[in-house]
């Protein structure tokens, strides 16, 4: 563990625990002193607040940031994205700050705020007020230094190295578990604070007081009341209302949103059925031992995966189901769900037991002296007065479920990716389009439990059950077969392919893989793949691994993009450090391009490569930019330049330049922009093709970016896309597509006709989950970067 490793970790959660602790403290004196309309108000905003997934936020901090972070110097941009995270996670978590305290002040007696008419105003928040909320002050405290410590998503998302992130990068890029644990151990510390400290505390959760209750204390707070309240109110618009304001009135939202929706239908499923099971067995754990009478002796542990990253679950379940007894499991979204009920098993439990407890105990006597059985006195005494309350803890778990990157970000089986997960892997890069049509889906998926509820039904505790049962059977799932590697090539029908191989597994030794994400063949058909551990390998026609090199550095992010230069050397586009790099085949280092900017000339994001029959490269780019650029490489290039000319590295005698000679495109969906320009490929006649990935559409233009014509569209039909990463053209014109989210290759002749589709969700060999990337030797075998099942398949020509 390094020692600016610590202090950054430390820095983002102490600032941010700061931040929600100040912030939730004010929200509760305004709570405090509020009734009527107005406290309903304070605590919906307080409540909905906390629902809130914190990819929204993120998003929407990144959209507005964008610019920026696209020109900021790199310690500009370091110390920038340092406060951003600091500041969601503050807004993301002070709700928890205001409930704990709000909840101390409520056991408070009404004398007892009468005892001395002298101290008022501030003197009273300070001397008496506070000094009451010191237990909850603490434990709010040292939660909220243990959930800043241990979120996932806002640091990645932000590119802030922190623990998390770095237990993620050290397990994601080398699966060593016992390296990553090693770098990361003091995010154990603060969970078991928490349980030792606090662990039998029962907490007192704010109650609705009567008017000459807030009366009295408004009277006392004088002029501070109204201060607590004008702050609490801006913070809850900064945290709440602004996120969900910009996401509602950006018509680019609306107008994405029927084709997110057809092309996210898979994962929307997904996230309903793993969190609607997940709640349901959470909370029927914690029924079943009410109605036997016990209470779990092991609850305070339970609290431990909740309390520290995510992924370290991911990376224990890994251990456990990743081996060939479990396929079953390990390949289905039963994996999944086990993941979700370890982690979120103390907040359901914990919510169930209160509400036990909270029942009227004097009814189950009643019902034993006559006789009946404990099955019979939970039914007909205790179910009666916990069922809205049980119906709340189903609920927040549902929520939590759908928000829940981290738990599952490792162990995503084939098909199963969530909504959560999918705006996850968009915000990765940047700020898409396409994440806030996704969101709006991810909230409706959230509020349609309660509208089933509060419309569909009146509360009774019959409805309940029928309306979770409902829920439940929502459930998608499937068993799959582990991922099979070897020399045996596995028949298939297929219009165009006899067989497929399947090469490598999940690994960091040669011959392995950890989400392959792009591809090459070279002239002698030998394949290069570049995955997750930032090395490119090389394999024979045959399959047998040859040799494998690094990418200069990897720490901001990984390669993506390949194709061939002029004289048979595999180039490598890294997105993150904004360059191409030209390695010969047996990995040296010959050449060397590329600059940060977003001027003609100068690089954002780079995401696909593809090299004319004139030598020229076109590449994709996108967040600020969604362009395609043509760069002419020579000695002379300048004389055509359109803008910006980089040296390419080394520069040799004859100054050696890449000058850009077209450029075209711009963000949007009409004709010639682009959402997420994913990949470009290059047609027998110098068309190129470019999988415009987020409009779920294929647009081929001239060599100068002439608009030629367009197909496909949203959905998962045949013609159909859903988020296009690659595409490869044939010397007779047909296209190879291959589908992230459909997790399928759909080829189509010149004429954009559909000619098959190969593949589906899956694990089995001829199955994909969520391939990245495919590539074509001169045979005519199909090689698909199967990511999620870390492989690479070979689809052998007829």
């Amino acid at each position: 563990m390094s020692g600016v490793l610590f202090l950054d970790s430390m820095v983002v959660a102490a600032g941010a625990t700061a931040l929600a602790l100040g912030t939730g403290c004010l929200a509760a004196v305004a709570l405090a002193g509020a009734s009527g309309w107005f406290r309903t108000l304070l605590m919906a905003g307080t409540v909905v607040n906390l629902a809130l997934p914190p990819f929204l936020a993120a998003n929407h901090w990144l959209d507005l940031t964008a610019s920026w972070r696209a020109t900021a110097a790199p310690g500009s941009l370091a110390d920038g994205s340092w406060m951003l995270t600091t500041l969601t996670l503050g807004g993301l978590f002070w709700p928890v700050a205001c409930l704990l305290v709000l909840g101390a002040w409520s056991r408070l007696q009404s004398d007892l705020l009468e005892s001395d008419p002298a101290v008022r105003g501030i003197f009273l928040v300070r001397h008496f007020l506070l000094p009451v909320a010191r237990p909850e002050l603490l434990l709010a405290t040292v939660v909220l230094l243990a959930l800043s410590l241990a979120n996932f998503t806002v640091p990645v998302l932000f590119q802030v190295r922190v623990f998390t992130e770095e237990f993620w990068i050290r397990f994601n890029t080398r699966l060593d578990a016992a390296g990553a644990l090693r770098s990361t151990w003091p995010l154990l510390l603060p969970p078991l604070v928490v349980l030792a400290v606090f662990r039998g505390r029962r907490l007192a959760w704010p109650r609705w007081q009567n008017p000459a209750r807030a009366t009295a204390i408004r009277s006392r707070l004088g002029g501070v009341w109204p201060l607590a309240c004008g702050v609490t109110l801006l913070w809850i618009g900064f945290t709440v209302v602004f996120p969900l304001g910009r996401l509602g009135l950006t018509t680019r939202t609306w107008r994405e949103l029927p084709g997110a929706f057809s092309a996210g239908l898979g994962a929307l499923l997904n996230s309903l059925g793993t969190a609607s099971v997940t709640a349901t067995g959470v909370v029927a754990a914690g029924l079943a031992a009410a109605a036997l009478g016990r209470r779990l002796p092991w609850r305070g542990l339970a609290w431990i995966p909740f309390l520290i990253p995510g992924v370290m679950t991911g990376v224990v379940l890994i251990a456990v189901f990743n081996r060939p007894g479990f396929s079953a499991v390990y390949q289905s979204l039963a994996v999944v769900v086990i993941a979700l009920v370890v982690r979120y098993l103390a907040v359901g439990g914990s919510l169930v037991d209160a509400a036990v407890a909270a029942a009227d105990p004097g009814l189950s006597d009643a019902a034993r002296t006559m006789g009946a059985t404990p099955w019979q006195v939970f039914r007909d005494t205790v179910w009666p007065q916990i069922a809205p309350a049980c119906a709340a803890a189903w609920y927040t778990v549902y929520l939590l479920c759908l928000w829940d990157v981290e738990s599952v970000v490792l162990i995503q089986p084939p098909g199963g990716e969530t909504l959560a997960l999918k705006i996850f892997n968009l915000l990765h890069y940047g700020h898409a389009a396409q994440v806030n049509a996704l969101c709006v889906l991810l909230l409706a998926v959230a509020v349609a439990p309660w509208l089933a509820w509060t419309v569909v039904m009146r509360w009774n505790s019959r409805g309940s059950v029928t309306v979770l049962a409902l829920f439940t059977v929502v459930c998608v799932g499937g068993c799959g077969r582990a991922p099979e590697s070897g020399p045996e090539v596995t028949p298939l029908e297929s219009k165009l392919f006899s067989g497929v191989t399947v090469l490598g597994s999940r690994g960091v030794s040669p011959g392995q893989f950890n989400k392959p994400r792009s591809l090459v063949c070279d002239r002698d058909d030998n394949l290069y793949v570049v995955d997750l551990t930032g090395r490119v390998q090389k394999f024979s026609p045959d399959g047998r691994y040859l040799l494998q090199w690094q990418m200069p550095e990897t720490d901001l992010g990984k390669p993506k993009g390949m194709t061939l230069d002029h004289d048979g050397n595999v180039v490598v586009v890294e997105p993150h450090y904004m360059r191409v790099n030209h390695f010969t085949p047996g990995g040296q280092l010959v050449a060397q391009w590329g600059v940060k900017g977003t001027n003609v000339g100068e690089f954002i994001l780079p995401r696909g490569i593809a090299r004319d029959s004139l030598g020229d490269f076109h590449l994709s780019e996108y967040t600020v930019v969604d362009r395609i650029q043509r760069f002419t490489l020579g000695p002379g290039a300048g004389t055509r330049s359109l803008g910006r000319c980089v040296d390419v590295i080394p520069a040799g005698t004859n100054h050696f330049q890449a000058c850009p000679t077209a450029v075209w495109g711009s963000p949007g969906t009409e004709n010639g922009q682009f959402n997420r320009a994913e990949n470009v490929a290059v047609g027998p006649r110098d068309e190129v093709f470019v999988a415009d990935s987020c409009n779920h559409r294929i647009q081929v233009f001239d060599r100068d970016g002439k608009f030629l014509r367009c197909h496909g569209r949203a959905g998962s039909h045949p013609g159909e896309f859903s988020y296009p990463y690659d595409i490869r053209v044939d010397a007779s014109g047909n296209q190879y597509i291959c589908e992230f989210g459909n997790s399928r290759i759909t080829i189509l002749n010149a004429r954009d006709q559909v000619i098959e589709v190969l593949g589906g969700a899956g694990a089995a060999p001829g199955r994909f989950a969520n391939p990245w990337s495919i590539a074509l030797d001169s045979k005519g075998n199909l090689y698909i970067a199967d990511s999620q099942n870390h492989r690479v398949q070979k689809f052998i020509r007829r």
